[in-house]
């Protein structure tokens, strides 16, 4: 890392501000909210992921999911920021937090068992994104966030995505935990990693198709299915918006191959998104991306943009999806459905 880019990194760490451990704590045995920064960061050098390293694991764990106890707790924290566009560029922010106690009432909503359950297993390019509040991302969108859009009340998307996953180290987190507790018999399970698979720089989450370590992660979400009476669908993961990356070829050529010798259904996202970004060309095919500019008029529509910490930066992200972008491969991976016939299609909106 050059002095100059080691000076500006300090610059950028140094300017942000960590808030309380905010949101409703509903329940001791509860998953509540996570940290202002998340697993994930708009900044000067690109999209940056971040991980966590806890005094109190057992209250804050690495993927930054915050377990509210009885008590209220201080917890020291490590953010270690990591960035997709420089990958020998990384930053450490160490910090205290307040975490305070649960109010002892679990309102989670249970999951509706009388509809057709998708579950989804991803990564950021698949997540949930809060578009309103303090953590507001605005207008960046998982396309798992708008799948449901796209059928009828039927069907309930479950979308357990998390920003930075690998197939892993979602493995070890609370939200396989969650899809191992609640998937049952006719849900469909659908399974899209590879973004973080290939950061060989981080064991955590590194999986290679070269020596089946990632072969062996999703034969794990692939039996975590079948035991429970459920069905799943392989998806490949869309194309980052850089024609000449081929990084995600042989994890979905891996894909395929299991596809094949189990008979599992396959989205093949990567193929369609990578042949329309040929076509289209690094920069139209941006417009899906989190390439944004200040106050970007695209998005001045909703008013939740002027909130969010998007509006006044803009970004350049080659990676992750604006909703526009989301809505657009939920409808390729909609017509996928329709491609190969399978059973979800008569609950697609017509």
């Amino acid at each position: 890392m050059s002095k100059e880019m080691a000076d500006a990194l300090k610059k950028e760490l140094d300017k942000i501000s960590f808030e309380e451990i905010a949101g409703k704590n509903t329940s001791p045995d509860s998953v509540t909210t996570d940290l202002n920064l998340y697993d994930g960061r708009n900044t000067q050098f690109g999209y940056a992921d971040i991980s966590w390293s806890s005094t109190r694991p057992e209250v804050v764990s690495p993927s930054g999911f915050v377990m509210c106890g009885e008590t209220e707790q201080t917890v020291t924290l490590t953010a270690t920021f990591t960035y997709q566009d420089y990958p020998d560029l990384k930053g450490e922010l160490t910090f205290t937090v307040t975490v305070p106690p649960s109010d002892g009432k679990d309102e989670s909503a249970a999951l509706d068992t009388n509809k057709i359950r998708i579950f989804i297993a991803g990564d950021s390019t698949a997540c949930n994104y809060p578009h309103t509040g303090a953590n507001n991302r605005y207008p960046q969108t998982g396309w798992g966030q708008v799948f449901g859009e796209l059928f009828t009340d039927d069907v309930l998307v479950v979308n357990c995505a998390r920003s930075g996953r690998s197939s892993k180290s979602f493995l070890r987190e609370e939200n396989y935990k969650f899809i191992c507790d609640n998937i049952q018999k006719g849900d469909y399970l659908f399974i899209q990693f590879a973004h973080n698979d290939c950061k060989a720089e981080d064991v955590s989450r590194y999986t290679s198709p070269y020596d089946n370590s990632y072969q062996e992660c999703i034969y794990k979400f692939i039996d975590t299915a079948r035991s429970a009476g459920a069905y799943p669908v392989l998806c490949t993961s869309i194309t980052r918006n850089l024609p000449l990356d081929t990084t995600l070829v042989p994890y979905g050529n891996a894909l395929k191959q299991i596809s094949e010798k189990e008979d599992i259904p396959l989205l093949d996202i990567y193929k369609i998104t990578h042949g329309q970004l040929a076509e289209d060309g690094e920069e139209k095919h941006g417009l899906l991306h989190m390439r944004l500019n200040p106050h970007d008029e695209r998005f001045t529509d909703n008013p939740e943009f002027k909130q969010s910490q998007y509006y006044e930066s803009g970004g350049k992200d080659n990676t992750h999806l604006n909703i526009n972008g989301a809505r657009v491969i939920a409808k390729i991976a909609a017509d996928e459905l329709v491609r190969i016939n399978h059973p979800l299609v008569k609950y697609l909106r017509k």
